[in-house]
């Protein structure tokens, strides 16, 4: 698929790749581990958290960096990362009543940008199948992660 650069909108990908980064950044500093074994369940040790978002961050930045020509693959991190703005952060702020660790660049970054490749994708050509694909492999991987590290983190293996 060709596009003409001054069209495309696959510059939010680097956007999200970013957003990713500054993601880890908050959920760190604001104490993410530990509102996670409350909220989620979930045991997660200073490096196993920091390793899992290296891999995230750097599949971030590879994935942007093929843009249209491999759409699916691209918009995989945009959709997980929507996936977990909303199911992750925005979802248990307005049910606790108390603001999420990692919420403000998940509403501020992660909603706007990751919606907008999606929606971007789709006004630049990209074939719908792709990004319902994309959204589905996102959402998987997303749901993947957090049922994984409560079933075989140490909070799982403790039940």
């Amino acid at each position: 698929m060709t596009i003409g650069r001054r069209k495309t909108s696959e510059w939010t990908l680097w956007v999200v790749a970013v957003s990713c980064a500054l993601h880890v950044t908050e959920e760190y500093l604001t104490g993410w581990q530990a509102w996670a074994v409350e909220t989620l369940g979930i045991i997660m040790p200073t490096a196993p958290f920091l390793l899992a978002n290296a891999v995230l961050v750097a599949a971030a930045f590879v994935l942007a960096s093929s843009g249209w020509s491999r759409p699916t693959m691209s918009l995989v991190i945009p959709s997980a990362t929507l996936v977990n703005a909303v199911f992750f952060h925005i979802l248990p702020t307005v049910v606790q009543g108390r603001v999420a660790p990692g919420l403000y660049t998940a509403a501020f970054l992660y909603v706007p940008f990751s919606s907008w490749a999606l929606l971007g994708a789709r006004r630049d050509g990209v074939p719908p199948a792709a990004i319902a694909r994309a959204l589905m492999a996102g959402t998987v991987m997303m749901l993947m992660f957090v049922f994984s590290a409560r079933a075989f983190g140490p909070a799982g293996s403790q039940q």
